[in-house]
């Protein structure tokens, strides 16, 4: 897994953050009054203190891309329950178990990664 770094700079009133790879390759920037301390890689989520990290949307969303990549086959089932039986019927049959798993996967994987490699001052 690659190391990220968060760097930090005042511009006026504002805060100037960058998401850095080992390379020094800029992945991400945000301008904000707020006060960071880290913040996801991929710079969707920004921390104000270490034990937010997995709280929130955040926690949510890692928590259910790790749910998904656990049982499949539980994930597909909850998500045909969110139908309408009549609707359900037809969600079934357009996008089979077998899709939906070579749809979703890598999609999911590829989200706990981005979620849980976390950059820090």
């Amino acid at each position: 897994m690659a190391n990220f770094k968060l760097n930090k700079t005042v511009k006026g009133k504002k805060f100037e953050y960058t998401v850095t790879d080992e390379k020094g390759k800029v992945i991400s920037k945000r301008s904000s009054a707020r006060d960071y301390v880290a913040c996801t890689a991929n710079g969707e989520f920004y921390f104000g203190r270490l034990d937010l990290i997995g709280k929130g949307d955040h926690g949510k969303r890692v928590s259910y891309a790790a749910a998904f990549l656990a049982n499949p086959e539980k994930a597909y089932k909850d998500w045909l329950a969110y139908f309408v039986p009549t609707e359900r019927i037809k969600q079934k049959e357009s996008l089979p178990y077998e899709k939906f798993i070579l749809e979703r996967k890598p999609w999911y994987e590829k989200e706990k990664e981005e979620l849980n490699t976390i950059a820090y001052l």
